[in-house]
């Protein structure tokens, strides 16, 4: 049945998200969605719901096509670097790297302030991709934690609202490869390059700045709103404190994070080229193969961090580091194989977004176009949010933005930015969203709680980027609309800091 034409097409996405917010069980809520598409599609035929099911499922690692088996090895290489920085952080644990870096944190930073602004930075600095960016961040953040005032959900928060702005507003990154790509096929053949649009959409993608300016007045002012309260490292089993309290030396823990870095980079733009046989930058960045260069990297970081520190682990204990490594990411990689399994039906089998965009394409067309940037803000948002993914809202809105724009004769680089706003947005907030998994996973807190909390926070920064559109759509200066809705974002947190402002209650 196609159901790209009926609001049932929604009902998955609906019903996954209603399930969360009562049960705070996501692996049973994106269960029920994949079996409650399966019901949807083949609800004559109730014995191939279990076929169907299967296959989801299985996709995420095989498929047939044309009778052959093939291996899904983007999913593959994501699992296998899971599993790889698993094992790492025992390595780096049990080689006492992360209790020299205690040691040394100690003496240097002081406050819970420094030990978040550490995590804020570093995910500005690492803006290739947000993949990358949300696990190493973690890695390199995460033994500060647990010696402040802090949580693995406020680490969670910072992360993920660093990752995704700031590779959407850098063109070169992975995300500017991909928003590029699209827009060169939809441009107007005498308009200017994809690269100077995506350039000028920067300034007004108000949603990634106000995340940005967000985060770092929410860690300035230590604003903790009651769900940042309520969730403090939910589920989270913690390193013993034996072996916090191995010290050896520093590099055990530097080397191979760094290592990890550049070996990742290389690979990304190694596979770019290897696929594009081309050295120009952002051809490298449209070919890469990122997971593989997250296999390949982690690989490496993970033979390095074995080699130096050999002295420091005793043989009887790598047996126990590759099992504990394991066993800490299976639950995030059952997560992730069962976003990845709604993902399609969602998309191809009940076709959301192209429903969704089809109703904005209708009515945007008819109704409203001053406040078009607006009403392409919120219908990304609730395609993204729906979807789990802020790509596949790019590659439907963005069409209709530059159409509807040029029907209308709007301004075409505030409709682009507006989308890409929302689909952050949205992308930010879905508990089946990759970058909400990962963002859990580098932090090394429960996925519900990481959303659970995230949500006021991102919620906030999107009301003040609607109303920054709002002025922007009205008034036509984006200048203004920056202004007025920046202004009232932090007048907004500066109140929330008088009333929610202060450490959390947490032992150190």
């Amino acid at each position: 049945m196609n159901y790209s034409d009926t609001f049932f097409s929604l009902l998955v996405p609906l019903v996954v998200i209603g399930l969360v917010l009562l049960s705070k069980r996501i692996v049973l809520s994106l269960f029920v969605g994949i079996v409650l598409g399966g019901v949807m599609m083949h609800y004559e035929n109730p014995i191939e719901i279990f076929d169907y099911v299967y296959q989801k499922v299985s996709s995420v690692f095989y498929s047939y096509k044309g009778g052959t088996l093939e291996a899904n090895w983007y999913g593959i290489y994501v699992f296998l670097f899971l599993i790889i920085l698993g094992i790492l952080s025992q390595v780096v644990i049990y080689s006492g790297g992360v209790g020299a870096f205690v040691a040394w944190a100690r003496r240097k930073v002081r406050d819970t302030k420094t030990s978040e602004f550490v995590a804020f930075f570093a995910g500005i600095v690492i803006f290739i991709d947000d993949y990358f960016n949300a696990l190493t961040v973690g890695q390199i953040a995460k033994p500060l934690g647990g010696m402040y005032s802090s949580s693995r959900e406020r680490l969670a928060y910072i992360i993920d609202s660093t990752s995704a702005p700031v590779c959407v507003i850098v063109p070169f990154s992975s995300w500017g490869a991909y928003i590029i790509g699209i827009l060169q096929s939809n441009l107007p053949k005498d308009s200017n390059h994809a690269l100077f649009v995506l350039l000028e959409s920067i300034g007004s993608n108000f949603y990634a700045w106000f995340a940005l300016i967000a985060v770092f007045l929410t860690i300035l002012w230590q604003i903790n709103l009651p769900a940042m309260r309520r969730y403090v490292n939910v589920d989270v089993a913690e390193s013993s404190q034996d072996l916090l309290q191995r010290e050896s030396k520093l590099s055990l823990l530097l080397i191979p994070i760094f290592v990890l870095i550049v070996a990742i980079v290389f690979m990304i733009f190694y596979t770019g080229y290897k696929a594009s046989k081309s050295l120009e930058f952002f051809e490298m960045l449209a070919n890469t193969d990122t997971a593989f260069a997250l296999f390949c990297g982690g690989l490496i970081a993970l033979g390095v961090s074995f080699v130096l520190s050999r002295k420091e682990i005793a043989e009887t204990e790598y047996f126990e580091i590759v099992l504990k490594g394991i066993k800490s990411m299976l639950p995030a990689i059952v997560i992730l194989v069962l976003a990845w399994a709604i993902a399609p039906v969602i998309k191809e089998d009940l076709q959301t977004g192209v429903y969704l965009g089809n109703l904005a394409k209708t009515y945007l067309s008819s109704h409203s176009l001053v406040l078009l940037p607006v009403f392409l803000f919120l219908i990304s948002a609730f395609i993204s949010f729906s979807t789990g993914t802020s790509w596949g809202c790019f590659a439907i809105m963005i069409p209709i933005a530059v159409e509807l724009s040029a029907q209308s004769g709007g301004n075409a680089i505030i409709a682009i930015s507006a989308v890409l706003s929302g689909a952050v947005y949205g992308d930010h907030t879905s508990p089946m969203s990759d970058t909400t998994i990962l963002s859990s996973i580098g932090a090394g807190c429960s996925l519900q709680s990481h959303f659970m909390t995230q949500f006021p926070y991102a919620a906030i920064v999107a009301f003040f980027s609607f109303v920054a559109f709002c002025v922007v759509s009205l008034g036509g200066s984006t200048l203004l609309a920056f202004g007025v809705g920046g202004a009232l974002l932090v007048v907004s947190l500066y109140y929330l800091s008088k009333r929610y402002g202060g450490e959390l209650p947490i032992k150190k």
